[in-house]
């Protein structure tokens, strides 16, 4: 029997005589020293506070979100790398060791080789390098917007005058230090060690030679691109989007590793990882950063595209099922609602979720609800 007496939660918006709760709770709090609390944010952008009423507007939260490095293509073909002592390391006979998995995450070409040891520690369709962005601790050194300014000579009185006079757009050069959390192993130095140290050879010009059609290019196959996505605080949304033109390693930490203390049997010095990274050219609030993002990841992984996305072999992961999901899927931002996705084969999703999907529907309303209840969170 449904109790009639009780008001439910709609009525309880409402008082007596049928005005809002809400717009007069707005009436009380505007006459305080606070001001409406339902639209300050508006009065704040519309007029003059001449009140000084301090007001109910949240500060702004940034949360820092991710930070993507593109892989660069180096030529560390077996034939390229035996022609120079220090780099034959790189041709180590197993499939799980460091050096095998450095040569395959800075040449994707070794992976689809097949006469190469391929490291089953690098997915050859992921367009970044996962290592580090997942050990990132931070980076600095992004520019700021600065206008170059033009003044005028005195005149007799002293006048001067002065107008901007430089570039929109920042073509110029500038360093940035990321800071990486060293793990077992010290896989990072060596990964920039053998990236730096590929780059100073292929100019010396003796030993090791880039791809061909790099060389024909003229492009500089050692190159990075760092991506700066700054999310929402649902972790959900991209706000801001960030990338230097193109990006490479100034030096590798392979000091640190050999500096001695008699009275620390642990040499604590190379916990954390520093490198100067040489960015040229800066781009920031300007959208094309999301296509190129996109184009990025799909460059690596055809799948990606959006034609084939509309084939269903690749399941966008719901929200409710992304922890389920951490450490796979290929990353995409929707270019209308820059919501921040991520895509796993259909062959993945049902591992982790047998039995969620359909055969023939991938966009179930109900996917979801199936998700929550496989894996045992009850809906709200």
């Amino acid at each position: 029997m449904v109790d009639t007496t009780s008001p439910s939660a709609e009525d309880s918006l409402y008082l007596k005589d049928g005005t809002l709760l809400w717009n007069e709770l707005n009436k009380v709090s505007e006459k305080s020293a606070f001001g409406n609390m339902g639209n300050t944010i508006g009065r704040m952008f519309y007029g003059i506070n001449h009140r000084s009423q301090p007001g109910f507007v949240p500060i702004n939260k940034d949360y820092h979100g991710l930070t993507f490095f593109t892989r660069p293509e180096l030529n560390f073909s077996t034939v390229n790398l035996q022609t120079e002592r220090k780099m034959t390391r790189l041709l180590s006979g197993s499939q799980y060791s460091l050096e095998t998995f450095i040569r395959c995450q800075l040449d994707n070409r070794v992976m689809n080789s097949n006469n190469e040891m391929k490291s089953p520690l690098v997915d050859n369709n992921q367009a970044f390098i996962p290592l580090l962005t997942n050990t990132l601790l931070s980076i600095s050194g992004w520019p700021d917007d600065i206008n170059a300014t033009f003044s005028s000579d005195s005149g007799l009185y002293g006048e001067v005058y002065g107008f901007i006079d430089g570039p929109a757009e920042n073509y110029g050069t500038y360093d940035v230090t990321a800071n990486f959390r060293n793990i077992i192993g010290d896989p990072i130095t060596k990964l920039f060690y053998y990236w730096s140290r590929y780059a100073k050879l292929v100019h010396e010009g003796i030993y090791l030679v880039p791809y061909p059609e790099n060389l024909m290019e003229m492009r500089v196959d050692y190159n990075t691109r760092v991506y700066r996505l700054v999310l929402d605080d649902s972790k959900t949304y991209v706000t801001e989007i960030a990338a230097c033109g193109a990006a490479f390693p100034l030096s590798s930490p392979t000091g640190a590793k050999f500096n001695y203390e008699s009275d620390k049997p642990i040499n604590q010095s190379n916990d954390q990882i520093s490198i100067p990274l040489r960015c040229f050219g800066f781009v920031v609030y300007d959208d094309i950063l999301i296509k190129e993002f996109n184009d990025t990841v799909a460059m690596f992984n055809s799948g990606m595209t959006v034609t084939n996305l509309n084939s269903g072999y690749y399941i966008k992961v719901p929200q409710v099922a992304l922890s389920l999901f951490n450490n796979y899927g290929y990353p995409r931002i929707d270019p209308v609602t820059r919501e921040l996705q991520f895509f796993v084969s259909r062959t993945v999703f049902e591992h982790f979720l047998p039995g969620v999907l359909n055969s023939d529907d991938t966009t179930s309303s109900d996917t979801a609800s199936k998700i929550l209840d496989a894996i045992g969170v009850p809906e709200l």
